[in-house]
């Protein structure tokens, strides 16, 4: 399963994150009030400017009026929506099991609201929820953090305006701050959600400037799924991001081989030395067993990263979920937890 890609700024992001660095973002409260396939939808926190016409991969779609009734298809669609202030009406599952597809470090902005997780909380890309979708009369789709095709897109704009990408962030290639524009831009309130954007990087920034010795700092994000090999994340990858934003430097290229379109870097235990750099962090929340694993094997307890004591495990599930997510409700999260830990293995 492909993980939140690149975080990078657009040109069109960079002019309007000038203007919103200028002014002070205040968001209102999720409106309360379950939703279900009959329910209305909650009340968004702001008013929008309609119409809003979306250019995007597969041409233009236009969005009469302030959508109430929203559908979000993208593995992490509903988090930069919920940041908005308004609620879903239906959601995808990417992992976790919670209740509605909605991890802890977002449900404060879900308040009492009650998406369906579509399709029995099952994925299939191949084939979206068309029957499902349209039973829920939504005025707006949601496609971001997805691998939607052309095909599915015509069939999903039968059913409502849908919004995905355009072509440089297809295919699970978008980032967390432009599915944040792009929410604001289809709710026609772009402008704030350049203000959600610059509030999150300037978190970044402050957290880099509070720890200058993170700077110059090589560090691998790694995890594993397999016997046998490793997946270091590089390049377009949101954790390596992460670390880079703080002041790190992610080796490009590991044991010969660059990063692939997700951004991993594929490494057999055989070239396990090739992980050892200043820091090592292992994300294994997803599967804290893991972890005992990784330090049977044979390599491993001879790595100097490891000798030294300059590993960080993010064993946590929550703390995991939320650097692995990376979205613009997440990473705050992350950061908060993630940031003193780091400053301890780094010292």
């Amino acid at each position: 399963m492909p993980r939140p890609a690149r975080t990078r700024t657009t040109p069109r992001t960079a002019a309007s994150l000038a203007a919103a660095l200028a002014t002070t973002l205040t968001l209102g409260a999720c409106a309360p009030g379950p939703s279900t396939e009959t329910a209305s939808a909650p009340a968004a926190s702001g008013t929008g400017t309609f119409p809003v016409v979306i250019d995007h991969a597969y041409g233009t779609t236009e969005i009469p009026a302030e959508p109430t009734r929203i559908v979000t298809l993208g593995l992490s669609d509903q988090e930069p929506l919920l940041a908005l202030g308004v609620a879903p009406v239906a959601v995808s599952e990417w992992y976790g099991g919670y209740d509605h597809a909605t991890w802890p470090w977002a449900q404060d902005e879900l308040g009492g609201a009650e998406p369906v997780v579509l399709n029995g909380g099952e994925r299939d890309e191949s084939n979206p929820p068309l029957e499902e979708v349209a039973a829920l009369e939504p005025d707006l789709i949601l496609s971001l953090y997805n691998g939607t095709t052309k095909e599915q897109y015509d069939e999903l704009s039968k059913i409502a305006p849908t919004v995905v990408p355009d072509e440089e962030y297809a295919n699970f290639a978008i980032t967390w701050q432009e599915a944040t524009r792009a929410t604001g831009e289809a709710l026609g309130r772009e402008d704030e959600a350049l203000g959600l954007v610059a509030g999150l990087e300037q978190a970044f920034e402050d957290a880099a400037a509070d720890h200058p010795e993170f700077v110059g700092q090589e560090v691998v994000v790694a995890e594993r799924f397999e016997p046998g090999q490793s997946i270091v994340r590089s390049g377009n990858d949101v954790r390596a991001r992460f670390f880079e934003q703080l002041g790190f430097e992610v080796p490009s290229e590991i044991a010969g081989a660059t990063a692939n379109e997700y951004g991993e870097i594929t490494v057999s235990d055989e070239r396990m030395a090739e992980l050892s750099k200043d820091l090592l962090v292992w994300n294994v929340g997803d599967a804290p067993e893991r972890r005992a694993e990784i330090e049977d094997l044979a390599l491993f307890g001879t790595l100097p990263v490891v000798t030294e004591d300059r590993v960080l495990w993010v064993d946590d599930p929550e703390v995991s979920g939320a650097f692995t997510w990376g979205t613009v409700l997440s990473l705050q999260f992350a950061l908060d937890e993630l940031l003193p830990q780091v400053a301890d293995v780094v010292g």
